[in-house]
């Protein structure tokens, strides 16, 4: 089927480099890409009225300060 739709400039490149590196046209770039984000099974939760992701009970909750722990992390190991 035959549509038009309007794709952000950033999105098209993305689009563009996944077609090429699998000699596939665009719009089955896109439709592969869209099917396949479709038919993920990503544990989601409707909060406030939009769909989030939900890591399930036990994780942990990614603050500011934990955040700023981790990035510290990464910079020693990179020393």
């Amino acid at each position: 089927m035959r549509t038009t739709i309007d794709i952000r400039d950033r999105v098209l490149e993305r689009v563009k480099e996944y077609a090429a590196g699998r000699s596939v046209s665009r719009g089955q770039a896109v439709s592969d890409l869209l099917e396949r984000s479709l038919n993920s099974d990503l544990p989601t939760i409707w909060e406030n009225g939009l769909m989030v992701f939900d890591p399930g009970p036990g994780s942990e909750t990614l603050t500011l300060e934990r955040t700023l722990q981790l990035e510290d992390a990464m910079e020693s190991e990179l020393d």
